[in-house]
């Protein structure tokens, strides 16, 4: 049971973690808020209008009268963030908050090409629509017991997160004219999987695979929502859903609820909703079949002026990089920096792209940097720095660069610069476009644009004066990737429920698709090229996107016609779809008053508790954080059994300013001890006060953190007489000093381990009165490549020394040879290494509770050497030695929460003089990945 309820505690943490950036604007950024009836918009100065629209369109979203998921609404508060170049957003409790990243995603085959403001409220307003209604039920016991936490714990435990996501999908697509429900590219995955008689588990589909291609938990919820409202009404999901985050049933009340809703059992609702789908949705040819092979994704090709193709590869188990193939022969160029997608451009023997990079300290900015690689010599160099680029392409010669431009302003511009980076002009932008895929041709710009009713074309455009002629007129069909090819366009246009090749001919005006030869694929073919005579795409497959090379004569090139009389979308034949809302086209823009939104607003705003019971101490801790998040503060009260003393606690965190500030106070009540033969009560004042200073390194193909600081503790006991006159002033203040430091280069999704990384900690601490007391330690890990590509050696070193009088003694935190007890050493050093395996991935679970992805080991050896003249019965030194094996489960519980733990053999090589019986030690390995360590790169998170 102590094991379960850590277990859940730190569940807990994972969860209010999800996705926060502490302290993430400089101390000179403003805000203001509109006020709402139903909640406000906090939002950087100048961003007015953009806050404005998204307070109106959810004040509509709120009056649309739609109860399918529940009549119930909280007070929100959203959050722009406006200067990462993310396209992301999310809703969370602990504390109830969402954030929008107000960058617009440059591609629209992503997420489409709704207006970005449109297409966040739209989607994240469902979720804090759903958490508004799942507050019932046992769910509510678990909010009085744990706060907001307890909430999101129990509605993670009952609600799938395949729900909540496709049901948001559901709503941004039934209420406009696009959403995601509507894109071709939404359905690939599963497409591809239908086309090669592909029939996962429903547990696999769940949780995903670090083997096999699966497709994630948006496009199966969708599925899933799309066709229970569709076959049992609009009132089905807010049944099910409110009986699951109620716990009726307690035990898979989700279940149990779509049963009782639906009249069959869940199994049979997730087998007839595929089957359905496929039927809705899938191929209607015949089974495309292909051998099984390793996930591999081959995209954007492009040719050079010798025929050579340049595609970016990448797989479970690569990392990144830039290709070139030649007669059937690959040849690496280069692993590519950090970015945020996949696209690259190339002319004249380089290569050119936007590499991402996050500022040094404030976790919100980040940046959109241009490399230029020479695919000869393999060496790149960057032309631009805290920039914001886009999509940057080469002209002819390789001497002007056209780039994308997404200011933290939220204005949106086109920039020539030179091939230093200089920018030379800026294409004036009056119309608000969103512009994506720009290509210099003879002095012109060609490029995809969308307009703020969610509409694309292709623009050609004049530099010289910024005119531009439509080359596609406007559409609600998605366009992108436009190259030349001769006196014709080609590109990815998204028609007739399928993402296509396309060509414009100039000379004629006809748009004529690329039907290929041999059975007919319904997945997308992308980022097309042709060269003397050949036509490649990037098809999208079961096993990755895969480049296709076909005779531009082998095929047919099918007339057609006028755009308006297709559809983009797949099929609607759904009533639930066929008679949608578009809700953004009718919403007034909202009138309130902009006010100021102070800094120091909410400072402490407590949102969750936690109650914890470990004999013989009981402990209560409440937890604060703005929505800023710029202070996180908590409140403690323990109670020891044993003792009967009582502590009070605050420590706070401030991280508004270039050092984070952090301080806090315990007050220990009837402490209680033996002096003089007799028991002795005092109270026990301890204080502290500290900065930090972190620092994100990060650059290129590593990442890195710095994090630096100190911290000033003061203890002081208080003493009633005759003690106080007997023991005197027994206070004392304290210094400690921490660095730490990580590096690492990126992970493919099969390393466990970075391939290379290094960790470093050095701590001192020491007493500046009455004590003489220091300690000092240093430990390191280095991440070295192992024998094969997802094999790695860890190799750890480690030493600590403190003083040898009598004294102020401080915690133990030397990292001791495996399997051994440990006391706080006069000297200490340790050295050992381990070697980490991948043994199977079992793709394998049980009862929709926890499911193994994969099983792997480590091989390990452990020397420590320890000296004490005081603790050891020997005055030299004394060896630790120990050797044996680690076994690790990475796991999903509740299809959906990663964890890993293990279980660890020692045998011990010298004689455990600490304690402990027997050289044979087994001990069980908590959950590594809970709470993200230094080694985790900063995700992008799907939105």
């Amino acid at each position: 049971m102590r094991i379960v309820l850590i277990f859940l505690l730190m569940i807990l943490g994972a969860y209010a973690m999800n996705a926060q950036e502490f302290g993430g604007h400089p101390p000179a950024q403003q805000w203001k808020q509109i006020k709402t009836v139903s909640g406000r918009v906090i939002y950087p100065v100048g961003w007015d209008s953009a806050a404005r629209r998204i307070a109106g369109l959810a004040s509509a979203i709120r009056q649309s009268g739609d109860t399918t998921i529940g009549s119930k609404l909280w007070p929100y508060s959203i959050l722009l963030q406006h200067q990462t170049t993310i396209s992301n957003g999310y809703v969370a409790l602990a504390p109830y908050r969402s954030e929008f990243y107000m960058t617009p995603p440059v591609n629209a085959f992503d997420l489409g090409s709704l207006a970005w403001t449109d297409q966040l409220t739209l989607h994240e307003f469902r979720h804090l629509q759903q958490y508004s209604n799942f507050n019932r039920g046992l769910a509510k016991v678990f909010r009085v017991v744990l706060g907001q936490q307890g909430q999101a714990l129990a509605n993670a435990l009952t609600v799938p997160d395949w729900f909540f996501e496709g049901d948001a999908v559901l709503q941004e697509t039934f209420m406009s004219q696009q959403g995601r429900g509507r894109m071709p590219a939404f359905f690939n995955g599963y497409r591809s999987l239908w086309e090669t008689n592909k029939h996962y588990s429903w547990m696999k589909l769940r949780n995903g695979s670090l083997k096999d291609y699966v497709p994630d938990h948006y496009q199966l919820g969708y599925l899933m929502v799309l066709n229970g409202a569709d076959k049992y009404g609009p009132a089905f999901w807010k049944n099910v859903s409110g009986e699951a985050a109620g716990f009726k049933g307690l035990f898979y009340p989700f279940q149990k609820a779509v049963r009782k809703y639906s009249g069959i059992s869940y199994r049979a609702f997730t087998e007839n909703a595929l089957k359905e789908s496929r039927q809705q949705f899938g191929t209607e040819s015949r089974e495309l079949r292909v051998q099984r092979e390793k996930v591999i994704h081959e995209e954007n090709p492009v040719f050079t002026e010798n025929g050579e193709l340049l595609y970016l590869r990448t797989s479970y188990s690569e990392l990144p990089a830039f290709y070139s193939r030649k007669d059937g022969v690959d040849r690496k160029i280069r692993t590519r920096d950090q970015s945020l997608d996949h696209y690259f451009s190339y002319a004249n023997g380089q290569i050119i792209y936007a590499a991402f990079r996050p500022a040094t300290r404030w976790s919100w900015k980040d940046y959109g940097e241009i490399r230029l690689l020479d695919i000869h010599s393999g060496k790149q160099k960057t032309i631009t720095r805290n920039s914001k680029y886009f999509t940057p392409a080469l002209s002819e010669r390789g001497d002007t660069v056209v780039a994308v431009h997404q200011g933290s302003d939220g204005m949106t511009a086109i920039h020539l610069l030179d091939s230093a980076g200089q920018l030379l002009k800026v294409i004036p932008n009056q119309q608000g476009y969103v512009y994506s895929f720009p290509r210099l041709y003879h002095g012109h710009i060609i490029t995809t644009a969308r307009n703020k009713n969610g509409e694309m074309a292709i623009l050609e455009i004049d530099p010289s004066g910024g005119h531009s002629a439509l080359v596609i007129g406007w559409t609600d069909h998605l366009l992108g990737y436009p190259v030349k090819s001769g006196d014709s366009i080609l590109f990815t246009l998204s028609v007739d429920g399928k993402d296509n090749t396309v060509l414009l001919e100039k000379s004629s005006g006809k748009l004529l698709q690329f039907l290929p030869p041999g059975p007919v694929s319904q997945t997308g073919f992308y980022q097309p090229v042709t060269s003397a005579g050949s036509l490649v795409v990037s098809h999208f497959t079961a096993n990755g996107y895969k480049l296709e090379t076909y005779k531009t004569d082998s095929g047919a090139w099918s007339p057609i016609g006028n755009l308006a009389n297709h559809k983009m979308a797949v099929r609607e034949s759904r009533s639930i779809l066929s008679d949608y809302n578009n809700l953004p086209g009718n919403v007034p823009v909202e009138k309130s008053n902009a006010i100021p939104y102070p800094k120091t607003s909410g400072l402490f705003n407590f949102h969750s508790w936690t109650p914890f019971y470990e004999d013989p101490e009981f402990s209560f801790t409440v937890y604060s954080q703005n929505l800023l998040n710029t202070f996180q503060n908590q409140f403690r009260f323990l109670y020891n059994r044993n003792e009967g003393f009582k502590q009070f606690g605050f420590s706070g965190i401030f991280g508004g300013w270039f050092p984070w500030l952090s301080g806090g106070m315990d007050l220990t009540i009837d402490r209680r001890g033996v002096f003089n033969n007799r028991i002795i009560y005092w109270n026990e004042l301890e204080a502290n006060a500290g900065f930090q200073i972190p620092l994100n390194l990060s650059r290129g193909r590593s990442i890195s953190f710095l994090t630096t600081g100190s911290e000033l503790v003061y203890n002081k006991p208080y003493f009633r007489q005759p003690e106080k006159n007997q023991l005197g002033d027994r206070s004392y203040f304290y210094l400690n000093h921490e660095l730490r430091f990580s590096h690492q280069v990126q992970q493919a999704r099969q390393h466990f381990h970075p391939r290379w990384a290094q960790v470093v900690r050095l701590q001192y601490r020491h007493a500046v009165s009455r004590f003489d007391s220091e300690q000092l330690l240093a430990t390191g890990n280095f991440y070295t490549p192992g024998l094969a590509r997802n094999h790695s050696l860890v190799l750890h070193v480690a030493m600590q020394q403190r003083d040898s009088l009598s004294g102020l003694r401080f915690s133990n935190n030397f990292p001791f040879a495996r399997g051994y007890s440990s006391e706080s050493l006069y000297r200490g050093w340790k050295w050992g290494a381990t070697y980490h395996f991948p043994l199977a991935y079992p793709d394998w679970g049980i009862w929709n509770i926890v499911y193994l992805l994969r099983l792997r080991s480590g091989l390990f050896f452990d020397h420590a050497i320890g000296r004490d003249p005081k603790l050891l019965p020997v005055s030299g030194r004394i060896d630790f030695r120990s050797a044996g094996t680690e076994l690790y489960f990475d796991t999903k519980w509740w299809n959906q929460l990663p964890v890993s733990f293990g279980i660890r053999y020692a045998r011990l090589l010298d004689n455990d003089i600490f304690g402990g019986q027997g050289v044979n030690r087994w001990q069980f390995i908590l959950p590594l990945n809970l709470v993200p360590g230094p080694l985790n790169e900063k995700k992008v998170l799907t939105f």
